[in-house]
């Protein structure tokens, strides 16, 4: 089953698409050394460095130079199933609040539209789009983005289900450490006469059953990984996973060796400081205030999450592309190791497994495991795909 990723990043939908027997043959992305990741990952499954240069593109999607190079490279290649985490930015309320102009004059608002194009030409026989939630109901010129969205994969040839509520899937509902709704849509094309509706409860029949079992929480995640304090680890280091547990298997190979991306940032004493006091609690500022004043730089009433501990018993909050800034909304809960989130640490609640090895600058790192789909939410929708279109079990 072949695939092909637009706005790939890193990896993450190609790697839980890969888990699921597809084959990607093209993968497209405007960052270089997401790019420069998914090159090495393809590398260690055993693609040659020729094969893997060119399925891989560091390219912009919305120039003419990447549209006629995609239409040479696949050519009448017969697409089964084609994927795009379009950056979601400018309909995040992150966003929205930062700006001025709330992203309304943010030329991102349309990348939907060459999406349109690359599937009109490929005519897969699937697609899944995801973003953020807040593309529901964001408008830009009078457009409703994802009414319009809909209107035109529609009119692509492609069915799909009317009920929004039914796209936006919860990361942690599928065995995942992590609160993380986006949206996914997906569509069939229509001469398969294949109904969308399938894919759905078939995964909200997976997301029943999580459900009604313990959600894996920061523990499960992190809580194996090698003790660090401010300014220690190192990019790769020799490492056996003693005590592993139902979801570190998911992500780790039995006697795997290896770690990779475990370096903590240098914090300052003040944040140290800030970091064992939070931690040792599970405060906010608003309760450290009360007894270290002098460790208050934000209005704890407006800012109560500028910092922000992860608790160990449950699932982390959403990962999102912010954490490169300082990742004070993921203080680790160990107080003796009074730090923010390694890159490793991320990628764990983000569900990469343990040989999947980031490259480029750590603040890139961090960029590139924010912006991912988790692999192993791919790897469920992939599988619901396979077995409802292409019958495989």
């Amino acid at each position: 089953m072949k695939s092909v990723d637009l706005f790939c990043g890193c990896g993450g939908i190609t790697e839980g698409l890969h888990k699921a027997g597809f084959k990607t043959s093209y993968a497209i992305d405007f960052h270089p050394e997401s790019c420069l990741t998914l090159n090495t990952r393809l590398l260690s499954k055993g693609y040659s460095i020729v094969e893997s240069d060119n399925t891989v593109l560091n390219a912009d999607i919305t120039k003419k130079k990447t549209y006629q190079e995609f239409k040479k490279k696949i050519g009448n290649t017969n697409i089964d199933l084609l994927t795009a985490g379009i950056p979601c930015q400018s309909f995040s309320s992150v966003g929205k609040a930062k700006d001025k102009h709330a992203m309304k004059l943010d030329k991102r608002n349309w990348l939907y539209l060459h999406f349109i194009k690359y599937l009109k030409f490929s005519k897969p026989k699937v697609f899944v789009l995801e973003n953020v939630v807040g593309i529901l109901s964001s408008k830009r010129g009078g457009v409703d983005i994802f009414e319009d969205l809909m209107k035109k994969t529609q009119l692509a040839g492609y069915s799909i289900i009317d009920e929004k509520k039914r796209m936006v899937l919860d990361a942690s509902n599928f065995g995942i450490p992590q609160e993380r709704k986006r949206v996914f849509l997906i569509g069939i094309r229509k001469d398969l006469k294949v109904d969308a509706n399938l894919i759905y409860r078939k995964l909200e029949k997976i997301s029943g059953l999580k459900r009604k079992k313990k959600k894996f929480n920061v523990k499960d995640a992190v809580g194996d990984l090698p003790k660090l304090l401010p300014g220690e680890g190192k990019e790769e280091v020799n490492f056996i996973n003693k005590n592993g547990n139902d979801y570190t298997k998911k992500i780790r190979k039995k006697n795997y060796g290896k770690l990779f991306n475990h370096v903590v940032r240098n914090h300052n004493d003040d944040d140290i400081q800030r970091f064992k006091h939070l931690s040792a609690k599970g405060w906010e500022l608003r309760d450290l205030q009360k007894i270290r004043p002098d460790l208050i730089h934000h209005d704890p009433q407006h800012f109560r999450n500028r910092y922000t501990v992860q608790q160990w018993k449950n699932p982390s909050k959403t990962v999102i592309s912010h954490i490169h800034k300082d990742g004070n909304l993921f203080i680790h809960p160990d107080p003796k190791q009074h730090r923010t989130f390694t890159v490793r640490e991320a990628a764990r609640v983000q569900s990469f497994p343990d040989d999947f090895r980031f490259c480029g600058s750590r603040t890139s790192q961090y960029i590139q495991v924010g912006n991912a789909v988790p692999p192993l939410l791919a790897y469920e929708i992939a599988k619901c795909i396979r077995n409802v279109v292409f019958k495989k079990k």
